[in-house]
């Protein structure tokens, strides 16, 4: 069983999470004394935080990453812009860009995407996402509630690939009509974007079963992983579906030593409590209505209850970035060889793509390339998308 591996691109500033960095990576940062060239954005200044990123990506590249996961959060950078800026600066990399069916209308992704294969030689995949907070969906203008969202995506991905596969489209559903649009062209060269999504949900998971080719989990336990691959497949069955894989988000602290790695782990640790980053991520906890990952609900909100061993749920799986509010949450923390195991370990139970990141991402990006990578050599693939297996649409109406 193949597998492969992506990064993962800050679009939301990383500079808040290093205490003391005093190199320049673009004026995502808190500001105040430093010891080094720290930027303030201003039109015309020859070093932005979109040239940062395009460090990591070339770094990335260069290290023999096969993509880059393109984070999304209403307070960054617009991952669809930034990621068709990167492309040009990169030669295989792909992009997962993320996205909520609510920015767009299924026309606009469809023409936008076909634009970005041609010119890129297919480097895009798709990220479908709902939004995990109702009260952060109506700060954007979304008033719709969870279901209803991932109903709309549904007949959102329904839409894109009538209009992907079809010259002359017709579809009339609750949220989108199309009467004869589609694909023509040049544009019909293009290869329809491969799907990721995430969400643990009953509708995000109905939604990857019939429509993803990836879908996405931030790190557990190996057992809450194995325990969700395992009902996803089932939910994708009665699609007819056998062809659905899966994907896991994890940073990275890897050294030469086990007691080298969990030393920068406790760094990191250790000033985030030091901020108060502890009190900052139960504040922002409440705005969210997904589901609590397993480890969250061990969390306490008091930061002198809490210790860093603490955080370990498995060998090498440590959740204290989460706890101190840096995302995805949790980390491998270790030796090389360990990580290693433990991603071997992952892969065994479903696992088909990683992304692997650290803070700062531009270093470790080359420190995994170097020292992790290079063991999966032989069962690395590029990611391409099996066989189409027919899909027949429904319109809400039942037609």
């Amino acid at each position: 069983m193949s597998l492969e591996f992506f990064t993962r691109l800050p679009l939301h500033g990383e500079t808040q999470y290093l205490p003391g960095d005093p190199r320049n990576r673009g004026d995502w940062h808190a500001g105040g004394a430093s010891s080094g060239a720290v930027s303030g954005f201003a039109v015309g200044d020859h070093f932005t935080y979109i040239d940062y990123l395009g460090q990591i990506a070339r770094a990335a590249e260069i290290n023999g990453f096969g993509g880059a996961l393109m984070v999304n959060a209403p307070t960054g950078e617009e991952p669809w812009t930034v990621c068709s800026l990167l492309a040009r600066e990169t030669r295989t990399l792909k992009f997962v860009t993320a996205f909520q069916p609510y920015h767009y209308t299924p026309w606009v992704a469809v023409q936008q995407a076909a634009t970005y294969q041609r010119a890129t030689g297919n480097r895009l995949v798709w990220n479908i996402i709902n939004g995990g907070s109702d009260a952060l969906q109506r700060q954007i203008g979304d008033f719709e509630d969870h279901d209803q969202r991932y109903a709309r995506a549904t007949e959102f991905m329904d839409v894109v690939r009538g209009y992907w596969h079809n010259e002359q489209f017709h579809y009339e559903g609750r949220y989108y009509r199309a009467e004869g649009g589609g694909l023509r062209g040049p544009l019909k060269k293009a290869e329809l974007p491969l799907i990721c999504t995430a969400g643990s949900s009953v509708a995000a998971r109905e939604f990857a079963a019939k429509h993803a080719d990836f879908y996405l989990m931030r790190a557990e336990h190996p057992d809450e992983i194995a325990s969700l691959i395992a009902d996803i497949r089932a939910r994708a069955l009665k699609w007819g579906r056998t062809d659905i894989r899966f994907g896991l988000s994890i940073d990275v602290i890897a050294r030469d030593t086990e007691e080298a790695a969990r030393a920068e782990a406790k760094r990191f640790f250790d000033e985030g409590v030091a901020k108060g980053t502890v009190k900052a991520r139960a504040a922002h906890a409440g705005l969210r209505t997904a589901r609590k990952l397993s480890y969250e609900h061990g969390y306490s909100d008091n930061d002198e209850q809490q210790a860093f061993d603490d955080f370990f749920i498995h060998p090498n799986v440590w959740t204290g970035f989460g706890y101190i509010g840096i995302p995805p949450g949790c980390a491998l923390v270790g030796s090389y060889a360990n990580v290693v195991a433990r991603i071997r370990e992952y892969h065994g139970i479903g696992i088909d793509l990683f992304f692997l990141a650290g803070y700062p991402h531009l270093e470790e990006a080359y420190r995994i390339g170097e020292h992790i990578l290079p063991h999966f050599r032989d069962q690395r693939a590029a990611l391409t998308r099996p066989a189409p297996t027919p899909v027949q649409l429904h319109a809400s109406n039942g037609a």
